[in-house]
């Protein structure tokens, strides 16, 4: 049986309470009355209603006055305040909307008008309400699903480094065994290759792992300088270099940003290790980092000299495990995880449309000061 609605008159005439009590019977509301904004703030310590109606015009606690205070109390925040006044006047309907009221009701009061206005009241109570349910519900899968993920990362790494450990015992023993075996060129080649692939599972794991984490801001973001950040970043490509594989240019001037430096050290990383991996036949592939102020947001990018996104792909790109039709290798996770953390910290990322000398994507997030 569905729970009856709750409905707090606060008046310190009587009469006026069992005629709004009255007209509001049809709608089969719990009602309960008291003479005074102070008994109304002692009743809602054992009571929670759904509606308040309150005259505004009252001996202690005057109806503007209480409802600022019952709309001080956090539990009650949320809960919907009619006013009921004799006062037509816009400094009195401004009061009554400034304290935290809803709407209005006029003296005398009109049973089609109350009635409308509470069943309108009560309707948005109950919309806010089924939102703040599915929220706290969708928050609570959300948590699931990251100790789910925790969990399932854990429990399969675990046998693949075993699977690892043994492989390595494995070989020991070929060598020192059968030495002869080991020297067989192919069988040789073929065996080498299975260390790589436990490192391609390890990798893709602990990707799968960093974007399920990515929408998640670590404690309070923090002022700091993205060009350090940047840096940082570009000095793990040194080995890029030394194979001849990149030459990267970060502008001397990144600004003070306010972000999750670690989170953002993710991004220049996977957008910097995209443009590696895509550089198609160009080595070394071009990459630049570079930014420009875009009132209120800053705009940073990474650009390169590769064969570029097809238009098609450029929004699918940001996709989970969705690659362009002339990408090759890596997970399609990398730029997904970009994304989540530029939702995180309200930016935003795309890949610029008009630029045709290859790949650039730009990112955004808001210029927030100190």
């Amino acid at each position: 049986m569905a729970q009856r609605d709750r409905v707090l008159i606060i008046d310190d005439q009587e009469n006026n309470r069992l005629v709004i009590e009255d007209f509001l019977r049809r709608l089969r509301c719990e009602m309960r009355g008291v003479d005074s904004g102070e008994d109304g703030l002692l009743l809602l310590k054992e009571w929670t209603p759904d509606l308040i109606i309150v005259d505004q015009m009252m001996p202690g606690l005057s109806g503007v006055e209480t409802t600022e205070r019952i709309k001080a109390l956090p539990e009650f925040s949320q809960v919907p305040v009619l006013m009921v006044t004799a006062k037509n006047d816009t400094e009195t309907l401004r009061d009554a909307f400034d304290a935290g009221a809803v709407d209005y009701i006029l003296k005398p009061v009109d049973q089609v008008t109350l009635t409308a206005r509470v069943r309108s009241a009560l309707r948005t109570k109950h919309a806010f309400d089924e939102i703040s349910r599915l929220s706290r519900d969708l928050m609570a899968q959300k948590q699931e699903l990251s100790n789910f993920t925790h969990m399932v990362s854990h429990d399969l790494k675990s046998p693949i480094a075993g699977a690892a450990s043994l492989y390595d015992l494995f070989l020991y023993r070929l060598k020192d065994e059968y030495p002869g075996v080991w020297g067989e060129e192919g069988f040789r080649e073929l065996l080498e290759r299975i260390p790589a692939t436990f490192r391609k599972m390890l990798r893709f794991i602990d990707t799968l792992l960093g974007y399920a984490e990515a929408g998640k801001v670590i404690g309070e973001l923090e002022r700091v300088s993205m060009g350090n950040v940047a840096q940082l970043v570009v000095a793990n490509f040194e080995y890029a270099a030394n194979e001849g594989l990149a030459v990267i240019n970060c502008a001397p001037d990144l600004p003070q940003v306010s972000c999750d430096p670690v989170r953002f050290a993710q991004v220049w990383q996977n957008l910097i290790a995209n443009a590696i991996k895509h550089r198609g036949a160009r080595t070394p592939v071009h990459i630049k980092l570079g930014w420009k102020s875009a009132t209120p947001n800053l705009q940073f990018w990474v650009q390169d000299n590769g064969p570029g996104i097809a238009a098609e792909d450029q929004e699918r790109v940001f996709q989970p495990f969705a690659r362009g039709e002339s990408s090759e290798g890596g997970n399609g996770i990398g730029l997904a995880t970009v994304q989540r953390i530029l939702n995180a910290h309200r930016g935003r990322v795309w890949v610029a449309p008009d630029f045709t000398a290859g790949t650039r994507i730009c990112f955004e997030i808001p210029d927030h000061v100190g």
